[in-house]
């Protein structure tokens, strides 16, 4: 594998979010830049066709799939007929929009549009094999691929798409044959092992799959696509995944990716002792250094309550960058719960470094109201929440303890309500919005309730955050029967987050209202490979 060659990319994608960040607000302003170029244009030239053509596609690009649509229209409509290259490719820019839609007889109307044009072209008949096989019919899509394949023998998109064929036929080894083919072809070309991969997990051969995406990611011109598969994959079959990832690293035990991404992943599923163990090879052997990985060791470290050793690396992170707040939040953390706890002076203090670098950043700024709150320094811990909303006016977990603060101390029905109903309008799309949480403070548990239980339907169970936040729902609502039986069950997919479950007592998210059952530490307990190094 070019190991040295795709480190910086893959470090890029799981460890510096900031440098994406900034490289997607830079590239927001350029599309907005050249939209208005567009806009501009046509509001003086509404008929022009090449333009609106032009600006459909990066529409398109975009996802403004409906604008597009639009566009793409006009200029079919407005375009003569002697236009026969823009009109094909109008046509079948619009039978993309159609597929997207899921509106199969129109993309294929569309396709069929094109194919009278350009009788010649194969991107017609690439699409109308992809049409085909959506539709689920097999046997005009098998028919169009392999006319490509015999004008072009070396097509690998053809011989994938007759590999997804033959796996949706059950035909394992037929399907293989293709993907590996392309494989053999090109075995420099990462995009062939992602398709392989994909083939892999259409059989059911799930860790095969994984074990694939590595082998892409030894590729500099992935640009992280496989990292992305590997996550994905890890949603629906979590284990398969790490055993492959705990492959590679027995195979190639001075590589530090394999490790970091196993722990990624462990991470995202609050399997906070597996994390550990991969963290602690890449700390220990020297094989990567980032301040993120000291500060993952420390969360992991301060979740399964060794506070000391956390404490040592979350200074380690400090130590590799000291301009980051987030290794300071982490450190205060920490220190609140050394000893015999209740450091609220020291805590306060390190998290005051993090806010002299960032008077914004509102991981600190909640922290700091949540320590004041414990000392019922409540006044002085509104005026930070307001500041933390100012700053990220989504964040549902500073509006519901804004809200919180408000309804139960400050007194401010009106601002508490307020600050209810705003979590209601944002995304829903985890558990994370807290709205079930929102729901309860607005006296309507029956439909906190039913949140809690669609969004474990919708949601993957592996690592068990939705069951935490579904028990931490029924006990704040009084119910602590259905509470236990979901800690029971976010322990039994993996929970590991020990301080999350036995001393976390943090407004707004926590378990302590169930603490004080028969059947809570008996759940722990009979847990405790959760909270181990593994």
């Amino acid at each position: 594998m070019r190991i040295k060659k795709f480190l910086v990319l893959v470090a890029l994608v799981l460890m510096s979010g900031t440098v994406f960040q900034v490289a997607a607000q830079s590239e927001d302003k350029i599309t907005q830049a050249v939209m208005k170029v567009y806009d501009d244009y046509i509001a003086k030239n509404p008929n022009d066709y090449n333009t609106l053509f032009m600006r459909a596609n990066q529409y398109y690009f975009n996802g403004n799939y409906e604008s597009a649509m639009n566009d793409v229209d006009r200029t079919i409509q407005l375009a003569p007929a002697k236009e026969t290259e823009l009109l094909f490719d109008a046509y079948m820019l619009r039978s993309k929009l159609y597929e997207l839609n899921r509106n199969y007889d129109a993309a294929l109307a569309d396709v069929d549009k094109a194919s009278t044009i350009d009788p010649s072209s194969l991107a017609w008949v690439d699409m109308k094999g992809k049409l085909a096989y959506a539709k689920g019919d097999y046997t005009t899509a098998e028919a169009q691929f392999k006319t490509i394949l015999q004008r072009l023998p070396r097509n690998f998109d053809a011989m994938y798409c007759l590999g997804c064929i033959e796996a949706d036929k059950g035909k394992a080894e037929e399907a293989m044959n293709w993907v590996n083919q392309a494989v053999g072809l090109f075995p420099a070309e990462p995009q062939v092992y992602l398709n392989r991969g994909h083939v892999q997990e259409l059989l059911g051969k799930y860790r095969d799959a994984c074990d694939t995406y590595l082998i892409a990611m030894s590729s500099t011109d992935d640009n992280g696509e496989s990292i992305s598969h590997i996550f994905d994959l890890a949603d629906s079959h979590y284990d398969d995944v790490i055993a492959s990832l705990r492959s590679a690293t027995d195979d190639n035990p001075r590589v530090g990716i394999f490790y970091r991404v196993c722990s990624a992943i462990a991470l995202k599923y609050n399997h906070y002792g597996q994390a550990l163990r991969d963290l602690k090879a890449i700390t220990d052997n020297n094989l990567m250094e980032y301040p993120s990985i000291y500060n993952d060791e420390a969360k992991c470290l301060y979740q399964l309550g060794d506070y000391d050793q956390a404490y040592t690396y979350a200074n380690k992170a400090i130590a590799s960058d000291p301009t980051l707040p987030e290794g300071y939040v982490m450190r205060s953390l920490i220190e609140r719960r050394q000893g015999k706890g209740n450091n609220f002076t020291t805590a306060i203090n390190t998290l005051d470094q993090a806010l002299v670098l960032d008077p914004n950043f509102a991981p600190a700024l909640m922290e700091k109201a949540r320590l004041l709150i414990e000392q019922k320094k409540y006044k002085e811990a509104l005026p930070l929440l307001d500041k933390a909303v100012a700053a990220e006016p989504e964040n549902a977990e500073a509006l519901m303890l804004r809200g919180w603060l408000n309804k139960n101390h400050i007194k401010n029905t009106a601002a508490a309500t307020a600050d209810f109903q705003k979590v209601l309008t944002l995304p829903d799309e985890d558990v994370t919005s807290l709205r079930g949480f929102a729901l309860h403070e607005l006296n309507r548990d029956s439909e906190a309730a039913d949140w809690a239980e669609q969004k474990i339907k919708e949601s993957s169970v592996t690592g068990g955050e939705t069951y935490y936040y579904a028990a931490a729902l029924q006990a704040a609502m009084g119910n602590k029967a259905q509470g236990l039986k979901y800690l029971e069950a976010c322990l039994a997919n993996g929970y590991g987050g020990l301080y999350d479950i036995k001393v976390n007592d943090a407004p707004y998210v926590n378990l302590t209202p169930l603490r004080s059952e028969p059947a809570f530490n008996m759940l722990i307990n009979q847990s405790q490979l959760n909270f181990q190094e593994r």
